[in-house]
């Protein structure tokens, strides 16, 4: 465990300065006060900006309604899709196939596009051999950036909502969080990557012989850059079929390490700039704290069941020695938990065998996925740290007689029916798609772990699916018109239901007065408002999904020690 906590300590050495400096950009980059006096970097970014606005029409100072917002990201996301499929379809007619010939069926690129748009990026096709370089390395990044953007969009609007009281325009955030944030950040990691070893070409391939004297052709392709906006933007999507596993992705325990900071650093930011806007940056810090802790205590958790091993092998051979299945050897155990509990709240990424860890590890994603609220994906896991903390606020008015409210905004009936909205979409829609697939494709085994292992594993990918996250567990053969179908509208309507929600209640605040008095009902930036946030969020996703998640990954647990 001396290894486990140095590599924390270094990730929080490495995290907490970066994002407050990151932070700190994106409260002055996306303040959209016509008043401020603009930095040169900003004004940099203005030239870049304003043949963009003027080619798509875009009228950068035109301010929107919570509707007007949220129809200019769904409209301009279906629109990109729409050029996305025709692309898929017709992928091996056209150039650059990288010697792939396979003609995509339209339920799989129906999930494809619903889970690259919907910055979920859950994947039932092998890229090696289902994508030519065309669709893997344009058609994937494209929709990568721009779900991601979409993402940060979303969340800039709710928090701008809350703590500015102003809403902004989707388009401007949208260009901003990718040429502001997305392309410049991702240009650096690009550069960083490959001094740690990742290719980046646009060749197709290379052909060289072994020493057994046998031809073997590889697949190469921009890996380093496709990598870049795949952690960066919090997609789990990959160019090669075992992810960050695969050495051309993920070459050694540094690039590991970096890759790891590269996902967490912008759900880190968001929570600083909050502060920065508030002008109380003890509220960031209690906030952030809160979820630290809880990332910590799954870093701690899911090392130690892994260091600890299998006990029915351990047993049999009567040894003691970490789980080392489904495991890089390069990456060892520290580096490959680590990685796993954090993609479990905020990304899809992996660099070992989910199924391979122990069942445990599998509830606390469950967990994760249910939640959402630990960091979570792009934007959106910002959000729903917010509505937690409206709901902490709810409860805590309601406790001493005072009127609620949120950073000095009132929390009113309109605040509850869409943070109600916010909270019960995911698990209506995860619920319903178990229970349907576990009528239709019930589990024909007559063992009974197996039996429960396969709830485990439709649970997680229907969960995995609505939480916008795309982990998953394998040899669900989940590639079949049903799967794919299924899984493209429950990403799709958890999405954009969540987004709608998440706008019209960042505008309905944006719209109430923030109230000046000097005793506010309770203040949200101590340490026990921190302490019953974390309970709050904790008890209410127990709440929903604890009889669930005993029935799963927990009963595994039980029969198996």
């Amino acid at each position: 465990m001396i290894e486990l906590t140095i590599f924390i300590i270094l990730l929080l050495l490495v995290l907490i300065p970066s994002s407050y400096v990151l932070g700190k950009y994106i409260s002055i980059h996306f303040l959209d006060d016509p008043l401020q006096k603009k930095t040169k970097l900003q004004m940099f970014f203005d030239k870049v900006e304003q043949p963009i606005y003027k080619f798509c029409n875009i009228n950068p100072y035109k301010q929107m309604n919570g509707f007007d917002y949220f129809m200019a990201l769904f409209s301009s996301n279906i629109l990109i899709s729409a050029f996305s499929f025709i692309v898929l379809y017709f992928q091996n007619k056209l150039p650059y196939t990288g010697g792939i010939k396979w003609q995509l069926d339209i339920p799989l690129i129906l999930h494809i596009l619903s889970s690259l748009i919907t910055n979920t990026c859950q994947t039932h096709h092998i890229p090696e051999l289902h994508l030519t370089h065309l669709s893997n390395y344009f058609i994937m990044p494209l929709l990568m950036f721009y779900s991601s953007a979409s993402g940060i969009a979303t969340g800039i609007v709710v928090m701008r909502g809350v703590t500015l009281s102003k809403i902004g325009n989707a388009y401007v955030d949208v260009i901003k969080a990718m040429t502001r944030i997305l392309f410049p950040l991702s240009f650096l990691l690009c550069l960083i990557f490959v001094a740690l070893g990742t290719p980046n070409t646009f060749k197709t391939s290379i052909t060289y012989e072994t020493l057994e004297n046998i031809k073997q052709t590889i697949i190469i392709g921009p890996i380093a850059a496709f990598e870049a906006i795949k952690l960066l933007g919090e997609n789990g999507l990959s160019c090669l079929n075992a992810n960050s596993a695969h050495p051309f992705e993920n070459p050694s325990y540094l690039s590991n390490f970096v890759q790891l900071v590269s996902i967490l650093i912008v759900p880190f930011a968001l929570i600083f700039t909050i502060g920065f806007w508030l002008k109380n940056l003890k509220q960031a810090i209690v906030i952030l704290s809160v979820l630290v802790i809880v990332l910590i205590f799954e870093f701690t958790a899911v090392t130690y069941f892994e260091l600890k091993g299998n006990p029915l092998i351990n047993s049999a051979l009567n040894l003691t020695s970490p789980n080392w299945v489904g495991k890089e050897t390069r990456l060892g155990i520290v580096g490959s938990s680590v990685f796993e509990a954090a993609v479990s709240n905020v990304s899809g990424s992996a660099n070992a065998a989910l199924e391979s860890f122990h069942p445990i590890i599998n509830a606390f994603g469950l967990f994760n996925l249910s939640n959402q609220s630990v960091f979570g994906v792009q934007g959106f896991g910002t959000v729903f740290t917010i509505n937690f903390i409206l709901y902490t606020a709810f409860f805590i008015g309601l406790m001493l007689g005072k009127t609620p409210e949120i950073f000095g905004k009132r929390i009113e009936k309109n605040e509850m029916i869409l943070s109600s909205i916010l909270l019960l979409l995911n698990p209506l829609l995860v619920l319903v798609g178990v229970i349907l697939t576990l009528i239709i494709y019930p589990d024909k085994s007559n063992n009974l772990y197996e039996h429960l292992h396969y709830y485990t594993q439709v649970f997680y990918e229907f969960a995995s699916g609505a939480a916008s996250n795309g982990s998953g567990l394998e040899s669900l053969n989940d590639n079949t018109p049903y799967w794919n179908l299924s899984l493209a509208t429950v990403m799709f309507l958890a999405r954009y239901g969540a987004m709608a929600s998440m706008i019209l209640m960042g505008a309905s605040l944006a719209l109430k007065p923030v109230r000046t008095s000097s005793h506010p009902a309770f203040k949200t930036d101590t340490a026990l408002f921190g302490f019953i946030f974390l309970f709050m969020s904790i008890m209410s996703t127990i709440l929903i999904y604890l009889p669930f998640i005993i029935l799963s990954p927990l009963a595994e647990v039980f029969m198996h020690g």
